[in-house]
């Protein structure tokens, strides 16, 4: 296939490792990323911003085969990566092709979006830990695939990321144990993967911007074996790809901030009250113009969603259910709330760090919330649907608290990249770089409150 970040990605019909790895891509599961946009609702702000999960995963995976023939040049690394991995016959180069390939096949619609909006990780239902481990498992499809190759392939797949099968799970009221990770799914998720280098490169190209124009191939080039300090096997990138390695942190700190855009943020908004606004009305029992059955149970109850009800769930289902609500709904703030996100119609915001008030909520205000209160009221308008609150906190440069990138010196020894970086890697983030946003119905609303705070 022709990609726009990394040229012609090309698998190997004959290669039993490509062969399962092009049987899983063409997977119900796998091809609904399609129907998925990676960046949620980014294209509101960055209209080029709409390319799918699908995309990215094929782009990670095309990573992930070039770093593994990296590791593959010296005789430790193919003799590693062609042994079994524990409770299955599959080889572990098998595993981390896979794992690549599926590490998002558990998204809900919308991506990180819809997770957010619901809180489903802190609800302990998040794609990691409890959906991509679900579709593993119980999807038919897959099923038939595992049972030609290992029908142990699944639970090794989940295990070989530190997210076994039989884990506790916080959906089932109990506290997860967390499996050790294998030293090489580091190259699937940690500070420095295939999923980042591809979602940087990817991300920035749909955006506009230039900010992960990175150094993808150098870093990867670069990837060795080696043991740490404490002898513990890891994958460690050689002292010269340093600077490559501090661009790539600098482009995915910037990354994180476009991620945290205001309009984007906005848009998230109004999405949400969207859909809170169409779980009140079905509740009520009121007309809603479309039922969307499955939808408002993923909203209402979404750890009682069976599987495939759960695959059945995409963008469309969004927009389609929008579309309804928009012109049937007997519920008029429901079917103003869905024709404004038709129509591009965001809530409006202002910053509340803008004129140097540092409050942790809006509440902390009475007189200004009592004004904007009072307007609603005036109008018809419900403070529950039309107004919310948002503090944007950037992410850190680099996590000393995780496990570190690690770097292979001209000397041998392998270190923390802080202790060989020029950044400032452990400096702290600068408070004044959060913002707090206070979002409302419109400009006349907005209006009222900036007055208030003045």
């Amino acid at each position: 296939m022709a990609d726009p970040i990394h040229g012609i990605v090309q698998f190997d019909r004959y290669h039993p490792a490509h062969q399962l790895v092009l049987a899983v891509m063409n997977s119900g599961p796998m091809q609904r990323l399609r129907r998925i946009r990676q960046m949620g609702l980014a294209e509101f702000v960055f209209p080029n911003a709409t390319h799918s999960r699908f995309v990215h995963s094929v782009g990670a995976t095309h990573l992930m085969m070039e770093a593994l023939a990296v590791l593959q040049r010296d005789a430790v690394g193919r003799e590693l990566l062609a042994q079994p991995y524990p409770g299955c016959s599959t080889p572990l180069e098998t595993l981390l092709l896979l794992a690549i390939l599926v590490h998002d096949i558990g998204h809900a619609p919308l991506s990180h979006t819809l997770e957010e909006l619901l809180e489903l990780d802190q609800r302990g239902l998040s794609h990691d830990y409890y959906w991509n481990r679900k579709i593993l498992m119980e999807d038919p499809e897959l099923q038939k695939i595992w049972q030609q190759i290992d029908p142990n392939l699944p639970e090794a797949l989940l295990s070989v990321m530190g997210h076994g099968p039989h884990d506790p799970h916080p959906a089932l009221g109990v506290e997860k144990q967390p499996q050790p990770q294998h030293f090489l799914a580091s190259l699937v998720s940690s500070q420095l993967d295939m999923d980042r280098l591809d979602y940087l490169l990817r991300d920035s190209h749909f955006l506009g911007v230039r900010y992960g124009n990175i150094e993808s191939q150098r870093i990867v080039s670069t990837l060795v074996l080696a043991h740490n300090q404490l002898n513990q096997p890891v994958v460690a990138v050689r002292e010269e790809a340093v600077p490559a390695v501090e661009h790539y942190l600098f482009g995915r700190h910037e990354a994180y901030k476009m991620a945290l855009h205001p309009l984007d943020k906005a848009a998230e908004v109004t999405l949400k009250k969207t859909l809170l606004r169409f779980r009140w009305v079905r509740e009520e029992g009121l007309e809603t113009g479309y039922p969307a059955d499955i939808l408002y149970q993923f909203l209402a109850n979404p750890e009682t969603l069976s599987t495939s009800d759960y695959l059945s769930l995409d963008d469309h289902s969004i927009w389609e259910a929008a579309k309804g609500w928009s012109r049937e709904s007997q519920d008029p703030m429901l079917k103003s709330l869905a024709n404004r996100l038709l129509r591009h119609e965001l809530f409006k915001f202002l910053d509340l760090r803008a004129y140097g008030i540092n409050a942790h909520s809006l509440h902390d205000l009475p007189e200004a919330y009592q004004a904007l209160a009072k307007h609603y009221e005036s109008r018809g308008l419900s403070m529950s649907f039309g107004f919310e609150e948002v503090i944007l906190r950037p992410k850190p440069l680099y996590r000393s608290d995780n496990e570190p990138i690690w770097i292979k010196t001209a000397r041998g020894e392998v270190v923390d990249l802080k202790e060989v970086s020029s950044l400032p890697l452990s400096h702290p983030l600068n408070p004044r770089t959060e913002r707090h946003l206070i979002f409302v119905w419109d400009s006349e609303a907005k209006k009222v409150l900036r007055q208030a705070l003045r």
